[in-house]
């Protein structure tokens, strides 16, 4: 209860003994009135600070819930962000084990029928197949390389510059994963004319 409060009771108290045409009146009453008015304003006192305690607990309550969501938050943006580099490193080794097998695998072959006679046409086939195979190797090397460059990026903060080599490293991935098959192709089509299939 507010002091205004207090003093606004007392003259409501005094008003109706005032209009009576009362000058004086009992100081016995006066102090009962005081006792009683005494009462409301601890009650109201109380009932304030069990509001306060009511609200700071509530706000205790939110602002944990609040630092557990934002902890739970960080914790699924790590782990998120582990996953996609584990992605990103399995999609380089593979596109390099690809290609590159691929291409000592093509170069035993041509070194084994190369003592048979082979056309020139299948021959310039499977070497340039062991070339496109090749070409995706390096382009596998350079995605991995350039990891290196995106991670920096982000790591200083150039967010732009982390998403474009980052771009550009999915591309050169996704080129290695092309070669590949157009490689692949290009193999097998010359296999198929050199066993006349």
């Amino acid at each position: 209860m507010k002091a205004s409060d207090v003093i606004k009771d007392i003259r409501d108290a005094l008003k109706p003994i005032k209009n009576q045409g009362q000058s004086t009146f009992s100081i016995e009453a006066m102090e009962n009135y005081l006792k009683l008015l005494d009462k409301d304003v601890e009650n109201d006192t109380y009932y304030k600070s069990q509001d306060h305690e009511s609200r700071l607990t509530q706000f205790k309550a939110e602002n944990d819930r609040n630092i557990a969501h934002a902890n739970n938050q960080t914790a699924h943006s790590l782990e998120m962000f582990k996953s996609v580099i584990t992605a990103g490193q399995s999609a380089l080794k593979s596109s390099m084990v690809i290609n590159g097998g691929a291409a000592v695998a093509l170069l035993a072959f041509t070194g084994k029928i190369w003592e048979t006679s082979i056309s020139e046409v299948v021959a310039s086939s499977l070497t340039s197949s062991i070339f496109i195979f090749c070409l995706g190797v390096l382009c596998a090397a350079l995605a991995t390389g350039t990891t290196y460059l995106s991670q920096f990026s982000f790591a200083n903060g150039w967010l732009k510059l982390g998403h474009a080599v980052n771009t550009f490293n999915i591309v050169v991935v996704l080129s290695s994963y092309g070669l590949f098959g157009f490689g692949a192709f290009k193999a097998a089509n010359s296999l198929g004319v050199h066993f006349g299939l």
